[in-house]
């Protein structure tokens, strides 16, 4: 395992072994023995950097000794070694820049972990922070994260309970928006297909900001924060936190949610195709889903509202129903 934690932070790890490994640190003494190794490895690598520099100082010093002897021989020679001296100068410059490149900018590798329709996961990070990641979501981050960094990107939806860090902030980014965090508790809601991003805070405090880093407001508990894609704004609004995620839980709450929209939560949770009579896509719902058949929860629906549910297919049709 010491190998695999050294080449996941030189950056050489292979992808799927970078998820083994992040399964391995899910056990508090493994992320003990990964912080060890870290500041090990950080310590060496700091210890290497100053004795290559070093060498390269005396390698410098050696030849400007060597230019003052020749420039007392001769007055023709001291010309061409000072274009010699300069030319060495360039030479040392580069190693150390080399050097550097070498221990500090090892090149970055990408991890994603992706949920499909139907399915969630959790995430234990190397920092100890633990991420629920709902179905039909992609989380992204690089190599450096935990050392360099705390910066992930989300499309879907997941929970986060962030370790503590007040020097490292945990980021994540929505692409037009990114919500900064040094140690809290909340949930995100991105996907593609829906006009509207959400954040919302159950416990601490974030920062929302704009892509460049600009400030656009803060939440305290129990604010949701809904940003528009279309006109690009932002409102934030008093929330039990508990019913946008509960879902970590398996409880899925619906909260006067018009029936296009319930229609797209049911296709992550149950990876069922819907079709909705543009008459009842309106249609408002409230209610909440536990360990429901998507049998029962269809039931429920052609119950309490004018609508008939047909299988066509792979595709179930909400139709509108005249009582």
């Amino acid at each position: 395992m010491k190998e695999k934690i050294q080449l996941y932070l030189e950056g050489k790890l292979p992808e799927k072994e970078q998820a083994a490994l992040l399964d391995w640190l899910r056990d508090e003494d493994h992320r003990r023995v990964f912080d060890s190794e870290k500041a090990w490895w950080w310590k060496e690598t700091k210890l290497r950097r100053e004795g290559r520099i070093s060498d390269l100082g005396q390698v410098r010093l050696r030849e400007r000794l060597k230019e003052k002897q020749q420039m007392e021989r001769s007055a023709l020679l001291l010309n061409w070694h000072r274009y010699a001296a300069i030319v060495l100068l360039m030479i040392v410059l580069s190693g150390s820049v080399f050097v550097y490149n070498i221990y500090f900018n090892t090149e970055l590798q990408l991890t994603q972990i992706h949920t499909k329709l139907g399915q969630m996961s959790t995430v234990t990070m190397p920092d100890g922070s633990k991420i629920w990641v709902n179905s039909d979501t992609k989380l992204t981050y690089n190599n450096q994260y935990g050392i360099q960094n705390r910066a992930i990107q989300v499309q879907g939806e997941a929970y986060f309970h962030v370790a503590k860090n007040r020097k490292n902030p945990f980021i994540v980014d929505l692409g037009a928006i990114k919500v900064k965090v040094t140690g809290t508790q909340f949930g995100i809601s991105n996907y593609d297909d829906l006009n509207e991003m959400n954040v919302v805070l159950e416990e601490g405090s974030v920062e929302i900001q704009s892509a460049s880093d600009e400030l656009i407001t803060s939440l305290k508990p129990e604010e949701l924060a809904v940003f528009n894609k279309k006109t690009n704004t932002i409102h934030t609004l008093k929330v039990n936190p508990v019913q946008y995620t509960s879902w970590r839980d398996g409880l899925l709450n619906i909260f006067e949610l018009p029936l296009d929209q319930l229609v797209v939560k049911l296709e992550r949770r149950y990876n069922q195709k819907f079709d909705v009579d543009p008459l009842i896509k309106d249609l408002p719902y409230t209610f909440s889903i536990e360990d429901e058949s998507l049998a029962e929860v269809i039931h429920l629906i052609e119950r309490i509202s004018p609508v008939k549910a047909q299988q066509e297919g792979n595709v179930i049709k909400l139709k509108y129903m005249n009582r």
